[in-house]
């Protein structure tokens, strides 16, 4: 099957829009649950949701677009590009919670951080690097933790959830 770039590109652009308002909505249960950790931990639980929303947009794209004659690497490349554009929408919420809602949040994460480092009982010397490293800012926070992180989750999930989407054959409606 050739593949059809434009027609990936558009739907993993529209899919990603998807993913990433529920993304979004997760991510106030974070900011919420800070305060209220009952909330925090139903931000947790809706985790669970991310994979099997990949496997819904997965066997549509390939029941509908590709009229299921989607290759596994052409799914892992749609799940990639699916969870970059997602991670797109969620970064928005990021930033504006790491720059005005909560600006100490990244120096109170890498302070927990190293924290955790000392109570592990780790060399000394790895703790002296991680306290000497520098804060990152709002942007490279996003970058790695948030765009990054998507991107790799994406690939890991589609992995394993794109040949299960490639042989689902759902019902037809008579």
């Amino acid at each position: 099957m050739k593949e059809n770039k434009s027609q990936l590109l558009n739907y993993a652009m529209y899919s990603g829009l998807f993913l990433g308002f529920f993304w979004v909505v997760k991510y106030l249960f974070v900011i919420i649950g800070t305060n209220i950790p009952s909330l925090n931990f139903v931000g947790s639980v809706l985790s669970i949701a991310t994979p099997l929303l990949l496997f819904y947009f997965l066997v549509k794209y390939n029941t509908g677009l590709v009229e299921s004659k989607m290759r596994y690497w052409h799914g892992v490349q749609f799940s990639i590009m699916l969870f970059f554009y997602a991670s797109i929408l969620e970064s928005l919420i990021v930033f504006i919670h790491v720059k005005w809602i909560d600006p100490a949040f990244i120096s109170n994460l890498y302070g927990r951080m190293i924290e955790m480092a000392e109570s592990m009982e780790i060399t000394k010397a790895l703790v002296t690097q991680l306290t000497e490293q520098s804060v990152p800012t709002p942007f490279t926070y996003i970058f790695n933790s948030v765009i990054m992180a998507d991107v790799f989750w994406g690939l890991i999930l589609s992995l394993i959830i794109v040949p299960v989407a490639i042989r689902y054959k759902p019902k037809q409606n008579i």
